[in-house]
């Protein structure tokens, strides 16, 4: 899987809290079909849902907001990478 920012979000870097764009929706693959991006898409957003809650999670624990959007298996690929 690997899933590249769309034209228009191109420079959007990894997200360091929830509110921030993360630009899956309009990620796409190099190769392959429609139903392997939309596929390619739903595993990266279970990746950002997990890793929302557990930023959420630190952040009521200690105030710490710096944690990148690095889920294992988000396999999207951002500006700062």
């Amino acid at each position: 899987m690997a899933l590249t920012l769309h034209s228009t979000q191109s420079a959007l870097d990894r997200p360091t809290r929830p509110k921030d764009p993360n630009g899956i929706s309009r990620a796409v693959r190099s190769g392959g079909t429609g139903a392997q991006t939309k596929a390619d898409r739903a595993v990266t957003k279970a990746a950002y849902a997990t890793w929302s809650a557990e930023w959420k999670a630190t952040y009521k624990a200690s105030g710490d907001h710096t944690t990148e959007f690095t889920e294992a298996g988000s396999g999207i690929t951002y500006a700062d990478d």
